[in-house]
């Protein structure tokens, strides 16, 4: 698996992990207003953070994808490039 794909795991959980503690504080403890603005601006932010993190790896996925794409074109309409070059 590919390091961009690890790091979108990582923030997914992040953010899972952010929403389940704001769950088990409103179901289980009863937060001050204080608290519980901290706890949602936080979760909201994760939130936040991960779609960030989701936009890049995606971005970063299509121009890698489009890239390998631009260069079969190249190939195939000026040459192979690969080739080894031929004595005079």
């Amino acid at each position: 698996m590919k390091l961009r794909w690890l790091i979108l795991i990582l923030a997914g959980g992040i953010v899972v992990a952010a929403w389940a503690a704001l769950a088990v504080a409103y179901f289980f403890f009863e937060p001050t207003l204080v608290v519980w603005t901290a706890m949602v601006t936080a979760a909201a932010l994760s939130l936040e953070g991960f779609f960030w993190v989701a936009a890049g790896v995606l971005g970063w996925s299509i121009l890698a994808g489009r890239r390998a794409a631009l260069a079969r074109l190249k190939r195939r309409l000026f040459g192979g490039g690969d080739a080894p070059a031929q004595p005079d």
